[in-house]
């Protein structure tokens, strides 16, 4: 079995960091700058009122179960089968190629961590379905999900080439 290096591990802290992008905030986040009062010697600086600091750890507790998942990255819409077997799992993903004009399916491993913002599922390894043969140009996909205070689920993904969208989930199993 392959292992994630830190760059992806790197990655997947700063795609956490970035979340304000998709201004989802922990409950107790706070402000991590304090806006000093300007003086007239100087300079006008702002400061993101989106960063928060997280980290990824292993995860507390193993997820078992199958999920189907739909997302889009410039147009293309990505169906995906995920299955979670303790803290890894599988995930199976048909999109249509633009390189080959047509559908195509891949496979990657996935390994369960946990942020202050929810479950991080890694991807890793993605390779033609059905073989070990590295897929040349896929990016392996990262996912964050979250049940909100309300109750309501957000999920999104961020590839290895920081392409990013929201996620439809539907559990199946």
């Amino acid at each position: 079995m392959k292992y994630m290096n830190y760059q992806k591990i790197a990655f997947v802290l700063i795609l956490v960091v970035g979340m304000g992008l998709f201004d989802i905030k922990s409950a107790d986040a706070k402000n991590a700058f304090i806006k000093a009062p300007i003086t007239t010697n100087s300079p006008d600086i702002t400061q993101s009122s989106s960063f928060t600091i997280a980290q990824i750890t292993e995860a507390s507790y193993p997820l078992y179960g199958s999920w189907k998942l739909t997302y889009s990255v410039n147009g293309t819409v990505y169906k995906g089968y995920l299955i979670m077997r303790g803290y890894y799992g599988d995930l199976r993903v048909s999109y249509f190629d633009p390189e080959i004009r047509k559908k195509a399916t891949i496979d990657q491993k996935m390994k369960l961590m946990s942020s202050s913002q929810g479950l991080v599922l890694l991807g890793y390894n993605p390779v033609y379905a059905g073989t070990s043969i590295s897929h040349p140009t896929y990016a392996a996909d990262n996912f964050v999900f979250a049940v909100q205070p309300d109750g309501s689920l957000v999920a999104f993904t961020c590839d290895d080439e920081k392409r990013c969208s929201s996620v439809d989930m539907e559990f199946v199993k």
